[in-house]
């Protein structure tokens, strides 16, 4: 059962192991048995969704392995995945359960587990129930995010686009930041099933920065597919990647006496101009985690750290969740922006990033111990060679990819040491 657990629960493209109708219907059964709450008669679980096409095969199967299993199902259509951690403790369930593939295409889906305290669960270690459809859940996330902002802030001066990526964002992000007096122009809205993450949200910002330009709007936000992701854009077009945003309110929580024990966690991928400024200007300790969220989350919450998060956008404040929430993190840079009557550009213009380049490798195969071994030494010996470069090479945690990244203060070396690192790569992987 561990094995098919990766960075972030469940997830591969649909009908190959572990996404098939057969397996996913033993990993609810398996579920429901392991983490219902045996003290009660009945337990409850909650079943949320992205948008993607799949998850009308996959909801179904996953109520009736849970429901097989003496549990209590309630179904919330789609929703955000930080929304269905909010959820699960407003309604007092055992466990939750997102069907999503986060912010990769529709021809993938996976599963994300939850626990009866909102928190994610990375490995699962009779009578029948029954299941109903929740209706009210969008409202009860809405007036969740709402108390989260600080009273007498007006936002109907700014002009905001959203880029909901086509997934579970597409109808609450829109009406919230309408609710609050924003003019909204959204895109990536219109979810058909296959078009989630598909060129737009968090992982494409191309057409978010052109509406942003082309309607001369304050600020853009783009979310992924499931909606615990955040990447703006500035007025000018420009990206500002989750280094930036974690800089941003590392500022803000320092400014309130809210940092706990002045540490920020982040990952193996974070921007060395970002760990230089928070440790020589703010004052403040980064601390890295192998890449994925719930490595940072499980950091943040065992030495009680109050921010947390990632370059690629997933965000984590304790106070107010216990994930990475887009559309949280959008409202609380709104709220900064507001107080600090500065335009985006200049909001997030706090330092310099460095040169950081990233290729893909392919992989047609599982890499077996003596190629490991062979890119570790590899890897070992480019960063003596390069000592003041940094260089990452690690096996994806949801696709057949090898990932490199090579960052230093000098581009062009940059780009030429990660080409000769891919190269020597390809030779030991045979691409």
């Amino acid at each position: 059962m561990l094995k098919i657990f990766g960075t972030d629960g469940i997830r591969c493209k649909v009908n190959e192991e572990p996404m098939t109708t057969d397996t996913c219907l033993r990993i609810a059964k398996a579920a429901g048995y392991l983490l219902s709450n045996k003290e009660k008669k009945k337990s409850r679980v909650i079943i949320s969704k992205d948008t993607r096409l799949s998850g009308y095969i996959f909801e179904p199967i996953m109520t009736s392995g849970f429901i097989s299993m003496g549990m209590d199902v309630i179904l919330s259509g789609p929703l955000p995945t930080p929304a269905l951690s909010v959820i699960i403790d407003s309604l007092r369930a055992d466990m939750g359960v997102m069907i999503t593939a986060s912010h990769n295409t529709y021809e993938y889906n996976g599963l994300k587990f939850f626990d009866s305290n909102g928190n994610k669960i990375s490995t699962i270690n009779f009578e029948t129930g029954k299941a109903k459809r929740l209706e009210d859940t969008i409202g009860r996330y809405s007036e969740y995010l709402k108390l989260s902002l600080e009273k007498n802030i007006n936002f109907k001066n700014f002009k905001v686009v959203l880029d909901c990526a086509n997934g579970a964002t597409y109808q609450i992000a829109p009406m919230i930041f309408w609710e609050l007096g924003c003019k909204v122009i959204s895109i990536g809205n219109q979810p058909d099933g296959r078009n989630i993450n598909y060129r737009c949200g968090a992982i494409d910002i191309k057409q978010l920065s052109k509406k942003v330009l082309d309607t001369k709007s304050d600020i853009g936000f783009a979310f992924d597919g499931d909606g615990d992701r955040i990447i703006i854009v500035d007025e000018k077009g420009n990206e500002i990647d989750g280094d930036k945003i974690l800089a941003l309110i590392t500022k803000e929580l320092i400014k309130n006496n809210k940092l706990n024990k002045r540490t920020v966690v982040s990952t193996i991928m974070s921007n060395l101009g970002f760990e230089n400024y928070l440790n020589e200007i703010l004052d403040v300790k980064l601390i890295r985690t192998d890449v994925g969220d719930i490595n940072v989350i499980k950091e943040m919450q065992d030495n009680s750290y109050s921010l947390g998060g990632e370059q690629s956008g997933h965000i984590i404040i304790s106070e107010y969740s216990k994930t990475g929430d887009g559309i949280l993190v959008a409202l609380k840079i709104l709220e900064i922006l507001y107080k600090s009557k500065l335009k985006t550009s200049e909001l997030f213009n706090v330092y310099n990033s460095y040169p950081q380049k990233k290729i893909n490798l392919p992989l047609s195969k599982k890499l077996n111990k003596n190629m490991n071994d062979n890119i570790q030494n590899l890897n070992e010996n480019f960063q003596k060679k390069n000592s003041h470069l940094r260089s990452i090479v690690r096996e994806s945690g949801t696709e057949s990819l090898l990932r490199l990244l090579v960052e230093g203060k000098d581009e062009k070396e940059v780009i030429k040491e990660i080409n000769n690192l891919s190269n020597n790569i390809k030779e030991i992987i045979n691409v």
